[in-house]
């Protein structure tokens, strides 16, 4: 499958998108490959692109105090990323976005992604389903992260993205999960998590 048909059919499970409205979407997004540990977001400037992800895989994440990261999220195969808080607020990102292993993208600028989703209505039918999917994603996260103990997120990955744990390293694992790669081992190893 191309790149093109690749996003056709991830935008079809969203919405049903017709032949004319994909082949506008063609036009503007433009293939390209870029390099692992590439930087596709700089945290305080604004968000300029929109990519998705015909191969690869990209985290999106947030350097603390010390020089920590956080991992909010990573996207791989049929999925959009960008500083989409940052988009929708018209504001610099608080956030990176880097590419974890080589990519392959169709990329469009922010403004004409936005000129085409106010183009058609099953555009907009689209977007309500993808904000309706991030919200109950950083929903479920913030409640985990809140609530749940190391062990319950760890697990909560394994159950939900079981194809990336042999893509990642345990130091991005434990990123995500909140906790120190010493802890990742340890939880791995314990009983907690039989």
């Amino acid at each position: 499958m191309n790149g093109y048909a690749a996003l056709d059919a991830a935008l079809g499970r969203w919405a049903p998108i017709p032949d004319d409205e994909l082949a506008r979407a063609h036009r503007i997004f433009r293939a390209h490959r870029v390099p692992a540990r590439t930087l596709l977001q700089r945290a305080g400037e604004p968000s300029e692109r929109v990519s998705f992800i015909v191969r690869g895989l990209t985290r999106i994440y947030l350097v603390g105090d010390g020089g920590a990261e956080r991992v909010r999220a990573f996207r791989a195969e049929g999925e959009l990323v960008c500083a989409y808080a940052a988009a929708l607020r018209r504001a610099p990102s608080a956030e990176f976005i880097d590419t974890l292993e080589p990519c392959e993208l169709l990329t469009a600028t922010r403004p004409a992604f936005e000129a085409l989703c106010a183009g058609h209505p099953a555009w907009q039918a689209m977007l309500n389903a993808m904000h309706e999917r991030l919200f109950l994603d950083e929903e479920r996260r913030s409640r985990d992260l809140l609530g749940a103990d190391a062990a319950a997120r760890y697990r909560a990955f394994l159950a939900e993205r079981p194809a990336l744990v042999a893509r990642l390293t345990q130091r991005q694992i434990a990123a995500y999960v909140g906790i120190t790669p010493e802890a990742l081992s340890r939880l791995r190893h314990s009983p907690a998590l039989m």
